[in-house]
């Protein structure tokens, strides 16, 4: 017993002797710390830009969030000018982004770039602020009926100017109808217009700008689906020119949810 506790009391003492000299070891030689990177003109020149945009963004998606969350929860409960300001503050947000991730100002950014990665872009605050704002603009339209309300105006021999006999949602409904006929053809007819021009020309970043894009795109077309039928139909001659355009798409998920589109809205048309 005693040898036993003399052989572990040697062998702590080895160890602890052991650690101390590698704690107190010191190297021979001074640890080479590199060289202190010089910034780039280039840096130094796009650092305050991009500081703003950045601090731009951090903010707009905090008020994303802020808005997401009261319209999924208090939408019911707000009055329709309220609904309206949230529409109209949910749009400046969108062309924001949508300005900066412009076709022209990421084909820009690419020539830019000295490698394979993406161009810069806030692709991910636009295709948030889209969804929010699409999913808002269909809730104030769902229960529109375009031909109810034309046929009321008809049969009016006093002033039938909108805004003067309608109600505050009927209003609501209107606006809503404005804007999103206004955002589905803005989307649809950049998209087409670049479609076009692929045809044209062999140019690889048209290309590479329809695949970023292409989110931005399928997501206004998957919307169109559940897009109310009457608003669909009223605005069928501008869409209709637009979405043929993007049959030929390069892209299978914007192609797979155009069909989708042609299923839900055109077969209904059909006698």
């Amino acid at each position: 017993m005693g040898n036993m506790m003399d052989n572990l009391f040697l062998r702590n003492l080895t160890s602890k002797s052991k650690n101390r000299v590698s704690d107190d070891y010191v190297p021979s030689s001074p640890v080479q710390l590199p060289d202190a990177v010089e910034p780039d003109d280039k840096d130094e020149v796009e650092s305050p830009l991009l500081g703003t945009v950045r601090g731009k963004c951090i903010t707009q998606l905090l008020l994303l969030g802020a808005i997401d969350s009261i319209q999924k929860k208090y939408w019911s409960k707000l009055k329709a000018p309220q609904k309206i300001a949230v529409m109209d503050i949910l749009l400046s947000l969108l062309e924001f982004a949508a300005s900066y991730n412009s076709y022209a100002n990421l084909r820009l950014r690419m020539h830019q770039n000295t490698d394979e990665r993406p161009p810069l872009n806030l692709l991910r605050q636009e295709l948030a602020a889209l969804c929010i704002y699409l999913d808002i603009l269909l809730k104030a339209t769902s229960g529109y009926d375009a031909n109810k309300e034309r046929d009321l105006n008809s049969s009016q021999d006093v002033d039938t100017t909108p805004g003067n006999n309608s109600t505050p949602e009927e209003k609501l409904e209107r606006t809503a109808e404005e804007k999103l006929v206004s955002l589905c053809e803005q989307v649809l007819k950049e998209a087409s217009d670049l479609q076009t021009s692929v045809g044209e020309t062999t140019n690889m970043d048209i290309h590479r700008v329809l695949e970023l894009r292409s989110p931005i795109i399928v997501k206004v077309l998957k919307s169109m689906c559940f897009m109310n039928n009457q608003i669909f139909k009223r605005n069928l001659r501008d869409f209709y020119p637009l979405l043929t355009k993007l049959v030929c798409c390069d892209q299978m998920d914007v192609r797979g949810v155009l069909g989708d589109l042609f299923k839900a809205q055109l077969k209904a048309l059909l006698p």
